[in-house]
């Protein structure tokens, strides 16, 4: 009997079995939706020190799925349509279930009801974020099949059309959605409240000082209405970096940007109206490439697919986030009552919310230092400690050698072509090395890392596909951005210098002059 061969699909900073047994399960659960039947039998989640090292699936049964993915892609777009529609009530139920938890006093509530919130969101969680996993994250996890396949398909038609067009543009034009997502909408509304302080005399004089905490001890003496509109914008996304273990942004952060494009005398207007017109320019550019590339209503309906799932990926993150955000209030106050450790409460599984008085501190504290969640057809079991180690000694994965390379190959993203010294960035403590002009290299990004991507002359990423985070995000800087190179963060240091030609997707090494 052939043995199975484990293959690596993603590895994830500072997450716990929240989201651990989610993935997982839901997974499993899921996947007859779209490839038709169970291809993904097994998987292993690795847990060190509160991150996830990495989650492994067997080869054969991962390209299974992402094969089966791809083709319903290609020949079933209303399908995938309609199951993309309900993805999205889904997320918009555990976003209103994680926003009424938000607005209550948990330190109130019997310790029974809040392990009953607790049960509701993450029933939603694994709804929202399960549901169109197949499409989000396998068809373009592996070797960037829908990626690779739309890449070229639009490289070939403008050879064949003869267009004089940038084929890695053309793609990254496609592959856009015209609809915005959270990241526009609080923009917007920070670009609104930009302009009430700009407007108004007091609040201009107070936001030009350099000094944040002088700023926000002044606040009191600002117009009311703006005061009261900068807290609520506060309290209103200060979540958005939260991933799955925080922290969420605090006042200062905002403080701190309305106070520098005050300073730089940012065109406020001029980006507001870039804003409003966003979807507008990019079904107009969408339409113009089409009838230039010549192309029909059926590979059509394939981009604008390729299009909602980039929208979608974004959006599911986002709430996905939110959702993290919400039930680290309710993990917090449980904490409180059974003495455990944050840190501690991530790595309960949900489906212990019920007995926590059954855990101690010493077998949780085993699962922070290293675990594992293995799961059999959507059946976890978590195994820890040295047994972990016995049980991964008997598994076969697949080796990965890495030589010494000058050259790395990725997917455009974003076009552009710059040079630039390298900073690696995986975790939010590392962006105060950053400056503006670097090239930011990183494992995969995330929103706390957006402040570090804002300053990248270019983004290069180990991980990629059309529907990264890297390759969402540098659409809307239009920053030069290169991902999936695999081995980026293995092979270059902070302070190599490269040539990112995102052009081709080809990132050099470069002597130093």
């Amino acid at each position: 009997m052939p043995k199975k061969i484990w293959r690596k699909n993603f590895e994830i900073k500072k997450c716990g079995y929240q989201f651990g047994i989610e993935a997982s399960v839901a997974i499993f659960k899921f996947q007859p939706l779209i490839a038709g039947k169970y291809y993904l039998t097994k998987s292993i989640w690795m847990q060190e020190n509160g991150d996830n090292t990495g989650t492994y699936f067997v080869k054969d049964e991962l390209r299974g799925l992402i094969d089966a993915t791809l083709d319903a892609i290609i020949n079933k777009t209303g399908k995938i349509s309609a199951l993309h529609k309900k993805t999205i009530k889904f997320n918009q139920k555990y976003f209103s279930e994680s926003k009424k938890v938000e607005r209550m006093d948990l330190s109130k509530l019997m310790t029974s009801k809040l392990i009953s919130l607790y049960n509701n969101l993450y029933k939603w969680l694994e709804l929202s974020h399960g549901y169109a996993a197949s499409t989000t994250w396998f068809v373009d996890s592996d070797n960037e099949d829908l990626t690779n396949y739309l890449l070229n398909f639009v490289k070939n038609r403008t050879e064949k059309t003869r267009a004089k067009l940038i084929f890695a543009d053309s793609f990254s034009i496609l592959t856009t959605p015209a609809k915005g997502g959270f990241y526009q909408k609080e923009q917007k509304e920070s670009l609104e409240i930009l302009a009430l302080i700009k407007a108004d005399a007091v609040a201009r004089k107070i936001f030009l000082k350099k000094d944040i905490k002088e700023i926000e001890n002044n606040l009191s003496k600002i117009n009311k209405e703006i005061k009261n509109k900068i807290l609520k914008h506060y309290k209103r996304w200060r979540w958005a970096p939260y991933t799955y273990f925080g922290p969420a942004y605090n006042l200062d952060y905002y403080l701190e940007i309305w106070s520098s494009l005050l300073r730089q005398k940012f065109n406020i207007k001029k980006e507001l109206d870039s804003l409003s017109h966003k979807s507008a320019v990019i079904r107009a550019k969408r339409q113009q490439i089409f009838k230039v590339l010549k192309i029909d209503r059926q590979y059509r309906k394939i981009f604008n697919v390729a299009a909602e799932i980039v929208w979608l990926k974004a959006y599911r993150k986002d709430v996905l986030y939110y959702g993290c955000y919400v039930i680290d209030m309710i993990l917090k106050e449980l904490s409180k009552r059974y003495g455990f450790s944050m840190m501690q409460m991530r790595h309960v599984s949900p489906l212990e919310m019920t007995h926590l008085n059954n855990l101690s501190t010493d077998e949780l504290n085993q699962r922070i230092k290293f675990s594992i969640i293995y799961t059999v057809k959507g059946k976890t079991k978590i195994i820890v400690g040295q047994k972990a180690k016995m049980f991964l000694s008997k598994q076969f994965f697949e080796k990965i050698t890495i030589k010494d390379v000058s050259e790395l190959r990725g997917t455009p993203a974003c076009v552009g072509h710059v040079k630039g010294k390298v900073k690696v960035i995986d975790v939010p403590e590392e962006m105060d090395k950053m400056n503006v002009g670097d090239i930011m290299v990183s494992h995969t990004t995330f929103p706390a890392l957006v402040p570090a991507m804002k300053k990248a002359a270019a983004i290069v990423t180990d991980d990629g596909g059309l529907t990264c985070h890297a390759a969402i995000v540098a659409r809307e800087l239009k920053t030069p951005c290169v991902v999936g190179t695999k081995i980026a963060t293995k092979v270059l240091k902070d302070g190599d210098m490269v040539e990112v030609d995102a052009n081709k997707g080809i990132v050099k090494k470069i002597k130093k002059v």
